[in-house]
């Protein structure tokens, strides 16, 4: 793997790792937007992670947010398909927590839970993978 390379699944871990933080802060605090926002940044802690995973093959991951397209981009060895996450759902949480529809009741902090956890197994299961790849997940400038 080259030292961009390397560099693109560091920061994109890094990203993962800061967002996951974030939700479950969010989630902690516990508010109705709170618990929103946790849900939000679950699904960017998921989407993050995916990246950092496809990165360590070289290509610059796609832009999307669309969790099942980078899913099936992620090298099969981090084993998301075993993880029996519900990717449309958590892609789904993008959307709903930044522009949430007035029509939709809100995030419940169990609902959101859920979300963190998924986004909680990528985000370890990745982290496990960029190890194997010789990356330090916590290390974003390569030090």
């Amino acid at each position: 793997m080259s030292d961009p390379d390397t560099a693109a699944a560091r920061l994109w871990m890094s990203l993962a790792i800061g967002d996951l933080e974030a939700a479950q802060t969010m989630l902690e605090a516990g508010t109705a937007a709170a618990v929103r926002i946790a849900a939000q940044h679950a699904q960017q802690a998921a989407e993050k992670a995916m990246k950092a995973a496809i990165a360590t093959a070289g290509p610059e991951p796609t832009r999307t947010h669309d969790l099942i397209a980078l899913a099936r981009r992620v090298p099969d060895d981090v084993g998301i398909a075993q993880l029996g996450v519900d990717l449309d759902r958590l892609s789904a949480a993008l959307a709903a927590g930044r522009y949430p529809d007035p029509a939709d009741p809100p995030y419940t902090t169990d609902e959101a839970a859920v979300l963190v956890h998924a986004a909680r197994s990528i985000t370890d299961a990745v982290r496990v993978y960029v190890r194997t790849q010789g990356i330090d997940p916590n290390d974003a400038q390569g030090r």
